[in-house]
């Protein structure tokens, strides 16, 4: 637990164990205990009989919540006929606030209405579970989980020792980082920082978070939100001594870490369109080393040792001039190379790659935009073979893959129905 008498106000937490609950009440001096929302809730939704799935092949009006059976195959890619069971399902509550979502052991970890975290087991008795919940005028912006270690931001109104119940325009906005060990309940505050702020969304001041089995990294933004301004990038073992630190020339977009390397990406000033860049540290050599610059997204493999990202299109005439889609770099070694996600012009656009380490090798996932506005959660093995495209709720919207297990989240069409998935990949025997 943190001395800072300034920190959020923190709910009970509640872990999901099988023999024990471990309840946790972070009570701070300055503050009273925010509302609790924790336990198990049952799902409201509908819940389909065993002859329904969620699954849909193709986006339904928005006015419609039944999934659509039948579509032709996307160019380049396998389409997936599930067997019954194959892919395990889960509703979710309709006011998730955030794609930042995280997934250990089986268990998805999600932020809704915008100041509590609950949780789900993906596939099993659909029950949601509380983790934990800030007090009025705060929020929660971010999660990032591996091994027993879960850490979110925490964002509110004013300077550190601010306790205004005034939830309008802030000069400067605070925020905190935390990390939750999921085995013994210990809520513990590492990082603080204040930033100027013309309001207190929470989504146009994002603190990014990283963490893997022994490690964890978070951006310093500078306390003056003035675009162009180069942010620290922190990265701490779990127990909290700084390893290293990245200084950056511009906004930071995006933290990654895997096994002993960090790679951030940066754009040229807040909310800017277009292109951004890709850089790589580690403690050896902690000043980024530039990459490339990518279309919008990238992914860096849990060991640490591969890269992958989306290259933007060149040319003036994409079907003559055919682009690559997706690259792959190992780390420190390169050059580049390109992965085929599609085989003509027309085939779906790959949104947000994502590179994993499975037992049969390097995977890469994606979301597939098909012409029409269709989107897929698409993989295909880095080796070669073929691509394969899979059912879903009509919207994708967060996809990872851990140990060998495909999950996403998608949602209808007007987002009040949502739903996760999850399917093991070596059951999809893909060649």
């Amino acid at each position: 637990m943190t001395d800072d008498l300034d920190g959020p106000i923190e709910g009970q937490v509640r872990l999901r164990r099988p023999y024990f609950r471990i309840a946790l009440v972070v009570s701070l001096a300055a503050a009273l205990i925010g509302a609790g929302y924790f336990g198990p809730h049952p799902a409201p939704q509908p819940t389909p009989s065993p002859a329904t799935s969620l699954l849909a092949a193709r986006p339904t009006p928005a006015s419609s919540g039944t999934p659509v059976p039948g579509t032709d195959a996307l160019a380049g890619l396998t389409q997936v006929n599930p067997r019954p069971g194959q892919i395990k399902q889960t509703w979710l509550p309709g006011q998730i606030t955030s794609q930042s979502m995280a997934v250990v052991a089986g268990t998805l970890y999600f932020i809704v209405g915008g100041d509590r975290i609950e949780s789900t087991a993906v596939g099993a008795d659909g029950s949601w579970y509380g983790v934990a919940q800030v007090s009025q005028c705060q929020g929660i912006s971010q999660l990032a989980a591996a091994g027993h270690e879960l850490a979110y931001v925490v964002v509110s109104p004013g300077g550190p020792t601010s306790h205004t119940q005034d939830c309008g325009g802030a000069g400067q906005v605070s925020w905190r980082v935390w990390l939750l060990d999921l085995n013994s309940g210990i809520l513990r505050q590492v990082a603080q920082g204040v930033r100027a702020a013309s309001s207190i969304d929470i989504a146009e001041f994002p603190i990014h978070l990283a963490v893997t089995d022994s490690a964890y990294a978070f951006n310093r933004p500078p306390q003056s939100a003035a675009a162009g301004l180069g942010e620290a990038v922190e990265v701490h073992a779990i127990d909290g001594p700084l390893l290293w630190t990245s200084h950056t020339q511009n906004p930071v977009a995006d933290v990654m870490l895997g096994g002993s390397t960090l790679a951030i990406m940066t754009t040229v000033s807040p909310g800017a369109e277009g292109g951004v860049d890709l850089y790589t540290s580690s403690a050896a050599d902690p000043e980024p080393a530039p990459v490339t610059q990518v279309a919008g997204s990238a992914s860096l493999s849990p060991d640490g040792l591969h890269l992958a990202w989306d290259v933007a299109n060149q040319g003036l005439f994409p079907a003559s001039n055919p682009r690559v889609e997706v690259a792959i770099e190992s780390v420190g070694s390169g050059p580049a190379r390109a992965l085929t996600t599609l085989t003509d012009a027309v085939a779906p656009a790959p949104v947000r790659p994502s590179i994993s380490s499975t037992s049969r090798g390097l995977v890469v996932t994606w979301f597939a935009t098909a012409p029409d506005g269709a989107v897929y959660p698409a993989v295909r093995y880095a080796a070669g073979g073929n691509g394969a495209f899979l059912p879903s709720l009509q919207e994708p919207i967060w996809m990872s893959v851990q140990g060998g297990t495909l999950f996403w989240v998608a949602e209808s069409v007007d987002g009040w129905l949502k739903a996760a998935f999850a399917v093991d990949l070596a059951s999809l025997e893909l060649q």
